[in-house]
């Protein structure tokens, strides 16, 4: 095994980053635009194309801050992609910004660990990180987490920088890449922390204090610069923050906001590679690379090195307690993914902690032992890469570009409310039948009816769903998606309207099996009873748009019941009380509505419950609406 010695090997050290980096790009790059933009991608999309101002005031309410918008953002419109109808090549341009992070972040990861812990170790925490499916996957996304991930371990290599040199330089860019990371993802807020933390250890293990004072000062300033720079946006955290609070304050306590094992287990599942036994190899690894890290006493490196411990194990556990502790059901494996860069740097530590502990046996065959371990653990890791490029994704291209073929001027396409489908399918077609909602269809089929007829205009339905067999519509199936094609001209209004209504209260029937199947695939992790609400939004909606006041009032009752956090829910329902002359529980609606609205509380919202103390039911309402629909 002598061939395998790390003297050999650093013969080929140059030419292995150049080819890590080849992979790099190849894996993060290849086939990129053979899948249609799913869900979340499409929402980058539109938001990145707006606006900068309608931007900004649309990503106040998401749960991502702008920064990655922005980014991309600017790149569309430089190379004027912004301005071209969505098609491959713009699917390929929208994944390419990820594809560029995921290559840096390969690269920071390798020189954070060379600097840190030996090139040796650096080598091949940058393979296993290039080779992970889960940093090829997001980097191939549309989405802000590979840039989180590198910008992540930049912030890290430059504040490793400013220890080490102490030049302003690197202070300032270490102040830049951690206002980057916050106007990027909220978990952003967390890294400071973690840093500060780790600087303080770092501190406490030097053998002298000469450079303390200084590198305090340097933080300090550095973390400073970089919350002015985030002024801007501490208001819309403070507004979260607060939103955040009040709806906590009118639901029970949620057994998922105190941390938990099952917190830790998901995050690791989700880091892998793979599934089942795999991850936990790689876990393993990693607490062995931290007690190998803390536990070298050779000399006086313990001094230097055993606050690398401390770092490694703050970089998963602080991130991951922040997560649990915010209750947010949506606080899943997406935001782990920016914890690999570190993680594997331990898990590459470990690895050479193995093969050291292999060293009675092996003798001078060690080294050796290193390299072939580690060879065989990042063939292991890409022995799950196949299941990136075997996605399982709602074909909305595919079946944008088969409507487009198939519909004619006059035609009409509804949607269900599972997920947004109509924006979703609104982003890529680019046909000549008018997309509307169901509500909007039943209210104005009376007045268009004639005209439909005139010019043979059929109503067409996509589901993601299977409807009930019609004799008059051919179902035609894509992944995800169903579209329900018109086979027999029909004009009648009432006939039309009771169809789309039997349509929607399947979506509401269909809506929990189709938040699970989602979740089990991994593609997306809706909540069941969110979505049954959003459903039972579009059905009282044609309700009501029919004139059946008070089946749509039942409907948005069960709604809120499925969804009680959401302030808009509790609108709805109030005004279609309000509708029916219920004020009394209008009211009541709107009380639960301001309750969750922190942005609704205050004088006007004062005045308004006076008035209903009064007994001015009538007139409260009325305050209410101005309120809540301004």
């Amino acid at each position: 095994m002598a061939f395998l010695s790390l003297q050999n090997l650093k013969k080929f050290y140059p030419v292995a980053i150049i080819l890590c980096l080849l992979v790099v790009f190849s894996l993060r790059t290849y086939a990129l635009a053979a899948e249609s933009l799913w869900e979340d991608e499409i929402f980058s999309a539109l938001q990145a194309s707006l606006p900068l101002a309608a931007m900004l005031r649309q990503t106040a309410s998401d749960i991502h801050p702008p920064g990655y918008y922005l980014l991309v953002g600017a790149a569309a419109r430089l190379l004027d992609w912004v301005a071209w109808p969505p098609s491959v090549a713009t699917d390929w341009l929208w994944r390419m910004p990820s594809a560029l992070a995921g290559v840096l972040a390969v690269a920071l990861t390798w020189r954070l660990a060379r600097a840190w812990l030996g090139r040796e170790v650096g080598l091949v925490a940058a393979f296993l990180l290039a080779l992970s499916p889960v940093a090829v996957h997001y980097s191939r996304e549309a989405r802000m987490h590979a840039l989180f991930m590198a910008i992540g371990v930049l912030s890290t290599w430059a504040l490793t920088c400013a220890l080490r040199s102490h030049r302003h330089g690197w202070w300032l860019a270490y102040a830049l890449a951690t206002a980057a990371g916050m106007y990027t993802f909220y978990v952003g807020l967390v890294l400071p922390l973690v840093h500060g933390v780790w600087l303080a250890v770092y501190l406490l293990a030097q053998p002298t204090r000469t450079a303390v004072r200084p590198t305090v000062a340097g933080f300090i300033l550095s973390i400073g610069l970089a919350s002015a720079l985030y002024l801007p946006w501490w208001p819309v955290v403070w507004q979260i923050v607060c939103l955040r609070l009040a709806m906590s304050a009118t639901l029970p306590a949620h057994s998922g906001t105190v941390p938990s094992p099952d917190s830790l287990a998901q995050a690791i599942s989700a880091l892998g590679p793979g599934r089942n036994a795999t991850p936990w190899l790689w876990f393993t690894l990693w607490l062995i690379g931290l007690l190998y890290t803390g536990a070298d006493t050779s000399g006086a490196r313990k001094a230097r090195r055993w606050h690398l411990a401390v770092w490694g194990g703050l970089w998963l556990i602080l991130p991951l307690m922040a997560a649990a502790l915010s209750g947010d059901p949506r606080v899943r494996h997406a935001r782990y993914a920016f914890l690999l860069p570190l993680y594997l740097i331990f898990v590459a530590q470990g690895i050479r902690g193995l093969a050291q502990s292999l060293k009675p046996v092996w003798g001078r065959l060690s080294s050796g032992a290193f390299a072939l371990i580690a060879a065989l653990l990042v063939l292991l890791s890409a022995s799950h890469l196949p299941e990136v490029y075997r996605p399982v994704r709602t074909a909305w291209r595919e079946a944008a570009a088969y409507l487009t073929e198939r519909t004619r001027p006059g035609d009409v396409i509804i949607s269900d409310a599972l997920f947004d489908t109509g924006r979703y399918l609104g982003y890529y077609y680019r046909g000549p039948a008018e997309l509307t909602t169901p509500a909007m269809l039943v209210a104005t089929l009376p007045g268009r009816i004639e005209g439909m007829r005139v010019s043979g205009g059929r109503v067409w339905a996509v589901t993601r769903f299977r409807p009930h067999p019609v004799a008059a519509v051919r179902p035609v199936e894509f992944p995800g998606l169903v579209i329900s094609e018109p086979q027999l001209p029909v004009y009648e209004a009432a006939v039309l309207q009771e169809a789309v209504i039997d349509l929607m209260r399947q979506a509401v029937t269909a809506a929990p099996e189709w938040a699970e199947q989602m979740t089990a695939r991994g593609l997306m992790q809706p909540d069941a009873r969110v979505t049954r609400a959003a459903a039972y939004l579009f059905l009282g909606d044609a309700l009501r748009a029919a004139g059946r006041l008070a089946e749509a009032i039942a409907v948005y009752q069960a709604m809120v019941t499925d969804d009680p956090a959401s302030p808009g829910g509790y609108v709805v329902l109030a005004e279609a009380y309000a509708a029916a002359g219920r004020f009394e529980e209008a009211v009541y609606a709107y009380r639960q509505a301001v309750a969750r609205q922190p942005r609704w509380q205050g004088a006007r919202a004062e005045a308004a419950e006076a008035l209903a103390d009064a007994g001015e039911w009538a007139a409260a309402v009325a305050a209410y609406q101005a309120l809540t629909n301004p």
